[in-house]
Protein backbone atom coordinates (compact mmCIF):
# COMPACT_ATOMS: atom_id res chain seq x y z
CA UNK A 1 0.00 0.00 0.00
CA UNK A 2 1.21 3.35 -0.76
CA UNK A 3 2.03 5.76 1.92
CA UNK A 4 0.64 8.90 -0.60
CA UNK A 5 -1.95 10.05 1.97
CA UNK A 6 -4.88 10.48 0.05
CA UNK A 7 -7.00 7.99 1.95
CA UNK A 8 -8.24 10.23 5.02
CA UNK A 9 -8.82 13.10 2.54
CA UNK A 10 -11.74 15.51 3.22
CA UNK A 11 -14.69 13.77 1.37
CA UNK A 12 -17.16 16.50 0.16
CA UNK A 13 -17.09 19.75 1.79
CA UNK A 14 -14.10 22.02 2.91
CA UNK A 15 -14.43 25.65 3.19
CA UNK A 16 -10.55 27.76 3.08
CA UNK A 17 -9.57 31.01 2.11
CA UNK A 18 -13.43 31.98 1.58
CA UNK A 19 -13.42 28.75 -1.03
CA UNK A 20 -15.57 25.37 -0.87
CA UNK A 21 -13.53 22.60 -1.83
CA UNK A 22 -15.87 19.90 -2.91
CA UNK A 23 -14.75 16.32 -3.87
CA UNK A 24 -15.46 16.35 -7.49
CA UNK A 25 -18.03 13.44 -8.75
CA UNK A 26 -20.90 13.23 -10.89
CA UNK A 27 -23.15 14.82 -8.89
CA UNK A 28 -21.40 18.07 -9.93
CA UNK A 29 -21.51 17.19 -13.98
CA UNK A 30 -23.93 19.74 -14.91
CA UNK A 31 -22.02 22.62 -12.90
CA UNK A 32 -18.74 21.41 -13.59
CA UNK A 33 -19.50 21.70 -17.16
CA UNK A 34 -20.17 25.15 -17.01
CA UNK A 35 -17.50 26.21 -15.83
CA UNK A 36 -15.23 24.20 -18.30
CA UNK A 37 -16.91 26.16 -20.79
CA UNK A 38 -16.95 29.38 -19.78
CA UNK A 39 -13.60 29.90 -21.04
CA UNK A 40 -11.98 26.94 -23.44
CA UNK A 41 -8.82 29.02 -24.39
CA UNK A 42 -7.84 29.67 -20.92
CA UNK A 43 -8.29 25.80 -19.78
CA UNK A 44 -6.63 24.56 -23.21
CA UNK A 45 -3.09 26.66 -22.56
CA UNK A 46 -3.90 25.50 -18.89
CA UNK A 47 -4.10 21.92 -19.71
CA UNK A 48 -1.59 22.07 -22.91
CA UNK A 49 -3.89 19.71 -24.81
CA UNK A 50 -7.06 20.55 -27.60
CA UNK A 51 -9.19 20.14 -24.42
CA UNK A 52 -12.30 21.32 -23.62
CA UNK A 53 -13.41 21.04 -27.54
CA UNK A 54 -15.74 23.79 -28.63
CA UNK A 55 -18.36 20.25 -29.20
CA UNK A 56 -16.96 18.70 -25.81
CA UNK A 57 -20.46 17.42 -24.55
CA UNK A 58 -21.84 16.85 -20.75
CA UNK A 59 -21.67 13.60 -21.39
CA UNK A 60 -18.13 13.43 -21.94
CA UNK A 61 -17.79 15.30 -19.09
CA UNK A 62 -19.62 12.67 -16.98
CA UNK A 63 -17.26 10.33 -17.87
CA UNK A 64 -14.14 12.45 -16.73
CA UNK A 65 -15.87 13.30 -13.73
CA UNK A 66 -16.44 9.40 -12.87
CA UNK A 67 -12.54 9.06 -13.50
CA UNK A 68 -12.06 11.55 -11.06
CA UNK A 69 -14.16 9.61 -8.70
CA UNK A 70 -12.92 6.86 -8.66
CA UNK A 71 -9.02 8.02 -8.47
CA UNK A 72 -10.47 9.72 -5.50
CA UNK A 73 -11.97 6.57 -3.94
CA UNK A 74 -9.00 4.44 -4.62
CA UNK A 75 -6.88 6.71 -3.24
CA UNK A 76 -4.30 7.49 -6.25
CA UNK A 77 -5.58 11.25 -6.73
CA UNK A 78 -7.46 13.96 -5.28
CA UNK A 79 -9.77 16.30 -7.76
CA UNK A 80 -12.14 18.85 -6.04
CA UNK A 81 -14.21 21.64 -7.18
CA UNK A 82 -14.04 25.19 -6.07
CA UNK A 83 -17.26 26.95 -5.19
CA UNK A 84 -17.48 30.59 -5.08
CA UNK A 85 -20.84 31.77 -3.68
CA UNK A 86 -22.31 28.13 -4.63
CA UNK A 87 -21.27 28.42 -7.95
CA UNK A 88 -18.45 25.72 -9.44
CA UNK A 89 -15.68 28.07 -10.83
CA UNK A 90 -12.83 25.89 -11.01
CA UNK A 91 -11.03 22.60 -9.86
CA UNK A 92 -7.56 21.36 -8.12
CA UNK A 93 -5.92 17.65 -8.73
CA UNK A 94 -3.74 16.55 -6.33
CA UNK A 95 -1.21 13.85 -7.75
CA UNK A 96 2.19 11.99 -7.02
CA UNK A 97 4.87 13.66 -8.34
CA UNK A 98 5.03 10.72 -11.01
CA UNK A 99 1.63 10.64 -11.96
CA UNK A 100 1.02 14.47 -11.84
CA UNK A 101 3.53 14.04 -15.21
CA UNK A 102 2.49 11.15 -16.72
CA UNK A 103 -0.98 12.66 -16.72
CA UNK A 104 0.51 15.77 -18.36
CA UNK A 105 2.58 12.48 -21.06
CA UNK A 106 5.42 13.27 -19.74
CA UNK A 107 7.57 9.81 -18.89
CA UNK A 108 8.81 10.25 -15.43
CA UNK A 109 12.69 9.65 -14.55
CA UNK A 110 13.72 9.14 -11.34
CA UNK A 111 15.08 10.29 -8.87
CA UNK A 112 12.69 12.79 -8.14
CA UNK A 113 13.58 15.88 -5.98
CA UNK A 114 10.83 15.21 -3.77
CA UNK A 115 9.50 12.96 -0.83
CA UNK A 116 6.99 10.03 -1.54
CA UNK A 117 4.94 12.16 0.57
CA UNK A 118 4.93 15.30 -1.20
CA UNK A 119 1.83 16.35 -3.33
CA UNK A 120 1.64 17.95 -6.56
CA UNK A 121 -0.80 19.98 -7.08
CA UNK A 122 -2.48 21.71 -10.08
CA UNK A 123 -5.58 23.61 -11.00
CA UNK A 124 -7.81 26.75 -12.70
CA UNK A 125 -10.32 28.70 -11.35
CA UNK A 126 -12.58 31.82 -12.70
CA UNK A 127 -13.20 34.80 -9.63
CA UNK A 128 -9.75 34.08 -8.38
CA UNK A 129 -6.44 35.31 -9.45
CA UNK A 130 -3.98 32.32 -9.12
CA UNK A 131 -2.27 33.75 -6.31
CA UNK A 132 -5.98 33.28 -4.73
CA UNK A 133 -6.34 29.71 -6.23
CA UNK A 134 -2.61 28.59 -4.91
CA UNK A 135 -3.24 29.78 -1.17
CA UNK A 136 -6.58 28.20 -0.88
CA UNK A 137 -5.73 25.03 -2.50
CA UNK A 138 -2.24 24.88 -0.62
CA UNK A 139 -4.46 25.77 2.76
CA UNK A 140 -6.68 22.99 2.15
CA UNK A 141 -4.17 20.30 1.89
CA UNK A 142 -2.24 20.93 4.76
CA UNK A 143 -5.61 20.87 7.03
CA UNK A 144 -5.83 17.34 8.72
CA UNK A 145 -6.19 14.60 8.45
CA UNK A 146 -3.79 15.16 5.44
CA UNK A 147 -0.41 14.54 5.72
CA UNK A 148 1.78 15.66 2.87
CA UNK A 149 5.02 16.21 3.09
CA UNK A 150 6.21 19.26 0.39
CA UNK A 151 3.31 21.18 -1.98
CA UNK A 152 4.62 21.40 -5.07
CA UNK A 153 2.06 23.75 -7.69
CA UNK A 154 2.88 22.48 -11.46
CA UNK A 155 1.88 24.98 -14.34
CA UNK A 156 3.52 25.12 -17.86
CA UNK A 157 4.89 27.80 -19.86
CA UNK A 158 1.75 29.07 -21.04
CA UNK A 159 0.45 29.92 -17.50
CA UNK A 160 1.96 33.19 -16.70
CA UNK A 161 0.04 34.66 -13.77
CA UNK A 162 0.48 30.81 -11.85
CA UNK A 163 4.28 31.08 -12.69
CA UNK A 164 4.80 35.15 -10.83
CA UNK A 165 2.34 33.92 -8.75
CA UNK A 166 4.73 31.06 -7.46
CA UNK A 167 7.58 33.68 -7.34
CA UNK A 168 5.14 35.95 -5.16
CA UNK A 169 4.82 32.99 -3.19
CA UNK A 170 8.30 31.74 -2.65
CA UNK A 171 7.41 28.71 -4.15
CA UNK A 172 11.43 29.30 -6.02
CA UNK A 173 12.37 26.10 -6.02
CA UNK A 174 11.64 24.74 -10.03
CA UNK A 175 11.61 22.12 -11.89
CA UNK A 176 11.26 22.05 -15.30
CA UNK A 177 10.34 18.71 -17.36
CA UNK A 178 9.46 18.76 -21.35
CA UNK A 179 6.90 16.48 -22.83
CA UNK A 180 4.82 16.61 -26.54
CA UNK A 181 1.84 18.89 -24.70
CA UNK A 182 4.76 21.75 -23.41
CA UNK A 183 7.36 22.25 -20.60
CA UNK A 184 5.79 21.62 -17.43
CA UNK A 185 7.04 23.48 -14.25
CA UNK A 186 6.81 22.16 -10.95
CA UNK A 187 7.30 24.31 -7.59
CA UNK A 188 7.75 24.51 -4.54
CA UNK A 189 9.45 26.64 -1.10
CA UNK A 190 13.00 25.76 -0.84
CA UNK A 191 13.75 23.24 1.99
Amino acid sequence: MSTWPVTDAPARVQAVHGVAFVALSPALVEPDFDAVMRDIPMLRAWSGQDWPTPDFTIEENLVDLARHDREQQEGVALTYSLLLDGTVQGCIYVHPWASSLTTREVTPVPPFPCDERDAVVRGWAHGRSAEQLMEAAFALLRTPPLSFGRLWWQTNLCCPAQLEACERLGLTERHEYVGPTGTWVMCAVPE
